[in-house]
């Protein structure tokens, strides 16, 4: 079960991939922060991974332990202490991509916050997305796309995800966290259509 909302036509675009076995190797999921794409970016590990017919089921093994951040096979990569992501962390990335993988089916490599890349990161990075290895799926999500090198973007199938529109976000509030209704409506209005704001 995919948990993010709202996103019907990027879900449905994923879901014919995976059905056809047709995943890109690298997907640029952009859109404003709190939109969903970190929930999306795990949601596609899952359903690449998950051991169900319907994926992704959120019930087998896989599915679970990529969302406890457990998986051998999902690496979380994001903005910490330090003012970049630097060369050392996109190394790592690429010696871990170039190991077969351990549980799953697919290494995901997961960078948040791809726009704070270091230019020496994000030169080796390309080189990683020219020619990427086999059963490596790159997610790199980003708020400010205009600051990621236009060659990285030209070489990832670009997914931008929209505000929520009011109703749907308001329904999501009241079906999910038991909001009554005029509470759910203010926060939905106050959100701006980004689920995590909500």
């Amino acid at each position: 079960m995919w948990r993010v909302i709202g996103q019907d036509r990027v879900l449905t675009s994923l879901e014919q991939g995976i059905k056809q076995g047709s995943i890109a190797h690298a997907y640029l999921l952009t859109g404003p922060r709190h939109i969903g794409k970190r929930t999306l970016a795990v949601d596609l590990a899952r359903a690449i991974n998950c051991n169900e017919s319907e994926p992704p089921c959120g019930q087998c093994p896989s599915c679970r332990r990529i969302v406890e951040e457990k998986h051998a096979d999902v690496v979380l990569t994001q903005l910490d202490s330090t003012a970049e992501i630097g060369i050392d962390t996109i190394k790592e990335l690429q010696h871990l991509a170039n190991l077969p993988p351990y549980e799953g089916r697919c290494k995901v490599f997961i960078i948040d916050d791809a726009e704070y890349l270091s230019s020496e990161a994000a030169n080796r990075l390309l080189k990683i997305l020219e020619e990427p290895p086999p059963k490596v799926l790159w997610l790199l999500l980003t708020s400010e796309e205009e600051r990621l090198l236009p060659t990285i973007v030209s070489r990832c199938c670009r997914l931008e995800l929209k505000p929520v529109p009011p109703r749907e976000m308001q329904k999501m509030l009241t079906d999910r966290y038991n909001l009554e209704p005029g509470k759910a409506s203010l926060f939905a209005r106050l959100s701006h259509g980004c689920p995590g704001w909500a």
